[in-house]
Order: structure tokens, then sequence, then C-alpha cells
């Protein structure tokens, strides 16, 4: 049994870094195509857009770090700022090895005793699920706004799924402790369901603090663009929305889909006549503050404080 668990999860990870081979590959393609004469036009034209993006890691991290703190306090975990802090980064460390950041509560739940493990597990991943209806629902908004997504000639019907998709998900999202209650009639699903009407505005709370820093990242892609000469205007901003929803559905890899965004956005702000360099330097910039930074401040301020 264990040799067929090893098997299948060796078989998972070739098949993820066949695909992550691909999605080089298809931005090295990208990258290959570019006029070099854009090399000789890219270069920093706004450096204070460029410092405010880079400024802006920090009301991103802070908004990221009320959301585990508001889960906390909602599952009724005593703890004190030190923990919570560590916790938290030991969170982003272990998130960036697994699809969409997913995996943060692997390295969350370590600080706290067992009891509070399912509890620490359940409501992260509804935290993730929140961040996931903000990309989503923006996403489609662009895309209505717009009449079309960028990467496709033909999607009127595949907008009719999305708005299917975000419905959807609305529904499990603010209904979920009742499928739980229905399917799982285990202790946890019962506390689970006890807490949330307990505490019936956190779910409000989570998906706020989601919106919010999906216009963090909104602003920060924009003024990083900015700042290497893009224009700023409504456009621009609903082809950010555009790129972070397509990101959001493609499957998933690791390191914060590093590739992926960045193919993804050389395809769609490529077509606003923006600068190749610009979209790649400032999507891997963002990226770097953004996943990157967060982690390594976690590598060197963690401890190893499991509980039993």
């Amino acid at each position: 049994m264990l040799k067929i668990k090893k098997n299948q999860k060796n078989i998972f990870l070739f098949v993820k870094l066949i695909l992550f081979a691909g999605v080089l590959y298809v931005l090295y393609s990208q990258i290959n195509q570019f006029d070099k004469n854009e090399w000789t036009a890219f270069h920093l034209v706004n450096p204070i857009s460029f410092v405010v993006a880079v400024l802006l890691v920090y009301p991103n991290i802070w908004l990221a770090y009320m959301k585990w703190k508001l889960t906390l306090l909602t599952i009724g975990t005593d703890s004190d700022k030190k923990t919570r802090v560590q916790s938290f980064f030991a969170g982003i460390v272990t998130g960036i090895l697994t699809p969409n950041m997913i995996g943060n509560f692997i390295g969350r739940f370590y600080y706290f005793e067992r009891k509070h493990r399912s509890q620490i597990i359940t409501f992260t991943l509804l935290c993730n699920f929140a961040a996931f209806i903000a990309s989503v629902t923006l996403g489609t908004l662009a895309v209505l706004f717009m009449g079309r997504i960028f990467v496709l000639k033909e999607s009127h019907q595949l907008v009719t799924w999305l708005f299917a998709c975000v419905l959807i998900a609305y529904i499990f999202y603010f209904f979920i402790d009742n499928l739980l209650a229905r399917f799982r009639k285990k202790e946890f699903a019962y506390n689970f369901k006890k807490i949330l009407r307990d505490n019936r505005w956190y779910r409000f709370k989570i998906l706020g603090l989601s919106y919010s820093r999906f216009i963090i990242f909104t602003l920060q892609f924009s003024l990083m663009l900015h700042a290497f000469g893009a224009e700023l205007n409504f456009i621009l901003l609903g082809s950010i929305w555009q790129v972070y929803l397509i990101t959001m559905l493609v499957p998933s890899l690791f390191l914060g889909k590093i590739g992926v965004k960045e193919a993804i956005a050389l395809e769609i702000l490529g077509q606003l006549d923006i600068n190749d360099f610009s979209i790649l330097f400032a999507s891997l910039i963002i990226w770097f503050v953004n996943t990157i930074s967060p982690a390594l401040i976690g590598f060197i301020i963690c401890r190893d404080k499991a509980k039993a």
C-alpha cells in the first residue's frame, strides 16, 4: 500500500515537472520571438511608480496576516503574537511549494495543538477559496466589460460558463457548512458549522479582505507596468484582471505559478502594445516581491515549534 502511494506521488510529481517544462518552453518560445528593438526601448520611465508598487507588498502581506489573525480568533485558538506571526510566514514557505499556495495550512498547523489542527486546515482552505472567488469574480467582470477574453477569438459561451462558475463558487462558499453537515457526520463537521453559525460575519470579512488583496495585486502590477512606460487606464486594469483570472483557472504547478502567469501576461498584455520586456520584468518583480521575499522572511524567523 505504501509502495502504491509512493508511486502515485512520484507519477504526480513527474506530471507536474512535465507541465512546468512545457510552460517554460512556451515562455522561452515567446521570449525568443521578442523584437530585439524592444530591449533597446525597455527602460525605467516612472521611478515613483516602481517604488510604490514594491512598497505595496506591505499592505498586501498585512491583509493576508489579518485573514490569518481573524481565522485564529474565530476558531478560538489561544496564541501569542510571536506564534501567529511565525505560523503565518511558515504557511507562506510551504504554500509556494504547492499549487495556488493551497498548502499554506501545512506550515501553520504545526504551531498549534493537535485538537485545533483540523479546524485550522478547514478554515485556511476556506480563506484560500475566498481568494479564488475574488479573482474569478473580478476577472469575469473584466471579460464582460471588454466583451471577450483577449487570448480567444470567440468567448461568448465561455463567459456564460464563467458566470456559472462564479455563482456556484459563492453558493459553495456560503453553504459549505451545510454540505459538510449532510455528508460528513464527524465531529469536526459539526464544530465547523457551529463556529460559522456563531461568527456569521466571518465569511464576509474574509471575502472583503480577499477582494482588498486582489485590488492591491492589481495596483502593484499596473504601477509596475506604468514604471516601464505603460499607460494607466481601465483597459490595462481589466486586462490584468483577465491575466489573474486565466492564471487562476489553468493547471497549477508550484512557486506561485512562476512561468505560467508570465506566459499568459505576454499573450494578453502584449495586445495592448506594451513592451514585451516590460511585461516580463514587471511580472517577475511582482512575483519576487509578493512570493519569494516573504518566504525568505519565513525561512529566517520561523522556528521549529510543533505541538503535540
